[in-house]
């Protein structure tokens, strides 16, 4: 009989890959996708945002078995949620929420149906954890912060009622500038109370925050470890210029079964 490891390690990437139609886009993504699609085979679990227009390009080499189907756009003038999972575990109960609320003061977010997305993910057999995937609303301005407060309230509620007692990794492009905007910092320490989550960053003295966290929890069953945190050095083209004006985060973790 073999028995399944009690531990391992895997990586994971976030990354919003800037994937707006060519001409919109702050990147190059007609150039660009292409080039990323094959950078994701590094990570385990890689997690993208902004994954709109171009996702045919950004699966084309992506070599994981498990990928998630991107979600249509709700109108002509409305896109899906760009937000798209590629796995190298089997993962279920897959699913999506739209925020309840947006604002378009600060960069047009209603223009898209932002959210999160959520899988339950099998690291081992029997072994899950709760993998989140997720886009809060940009800008500076008053409206801005009130539609981020209510994202993070609706995202702590979904986890607390979805996910209570699992293990969690949570990452996204929070647009949450902790050191510049003191409204940023509370949203971002009320998840973490909230739902007793690690910013991996934090927990390894990475030095400068950035909007894309890795977030994660442990639980009684299952022991989660950072072992590493880096902005990912490969996601640069030819002449060194970066892929997508967001850096690709990558962590690689540590993991450890704990049977009762």
């Amino acid at each position: 009989m073999i028995l399944a490891p009690a531990s391992g390690e895997f990586a994971v990437l976030t990354y919003n890959v800037a994937g707006l139609p060519q001409g919109i886009s702050p990147s190059n993504p007609h150039k660009n996708m292409p080039l990323i699609s094959p950078l994701l085979n590094q990570f385990e679990l890689a997690l993208v945002q902004e994954d709109f227009y171009y996702h045919d390009q950004l699966q084309a080499q992506a070599q994981h078995p498990y990928k998630s189907i991107p979600k249509a756009p709700a109108s002509q003038f409305i896109e899906g949620d760009g937000l798209n999972h590629f796995s190298a575990f089997p993962f279920s109960r897959f699913m999506r929420e739209p925020w309840q609320h947006c604002s378009n003061e600060g960069g047009n977010d209603c223009l898209a149906k932002k959210g999160f997305s959520a899988a339950e993910t099998e690291i081992a057999e029997g072994v899950t954890i709760d993998v989140y995937n997720l886009h809060l609303d940009s800008g500076g301005s008053d409206e801005d912060f009130v539609a981020r407060d209510r994202q993070v309230a609706q995202l702590i509620h979904r986890i607390k009622a979805r996910s209570a007692g699992q293990a969690l990794i949570v990452v996204g492009d929070t647009n949450l500038h902790t050191e510049s905007r003191n409204p940023d910092a509370v949203f971002l320490q009320t998840l973490l109370d909230e739902v007793e989550l690690i910013d991996a960053c934090r927990a390894l003295g990475c030095g400068s925050e950035h909007v894309d966290r890795v977030l994660f929890r442990s639980s009684d069953a299952l022991l989660l470890t950072p072992l590493s945190w880096q902005l990912d050095p490969d996601f640069v083209d030819e002449q060194g210029h970066s892929l997508s004006d967001h850096p690709a985060v990558g962590v690689v973790f540590q993991w450890q079964f704990q049977p009762n």
